[in-house]
């Protein structure tokens, strides 16, 4: 992340437990970032081990549902 930010500024409910986060714009979306390269990279692992279907099959079976 970011190394402008060394912490983000908590707020705290009135009953002085942690609820929110405020972080700078850029350091959100490096957050973001890293949460949608964490999910490509787990949905990559879910189907790394399927057997994969040769292009020119795929095309015969779309033109047939046409």
């Amino acid at each position: 992340m970011n190394n402008t930010v060394k912490e983000p500024h908590v707020l705290y409910d009135a009953h002085g437990k942690k609820s929110h986060v405020v972080l700078p714009i850029k350091a959100f979306q490096e957050l973001i970032e890293r949460l949608e390269d964490a999910e490509d990279i787990k949905a990559i692992n879910a189907v790394e081990h399927e057997r994969a279907i040769p292009w020119s099959k795929v095309k015969k079976r779309l033109h047939k549902k046409n």
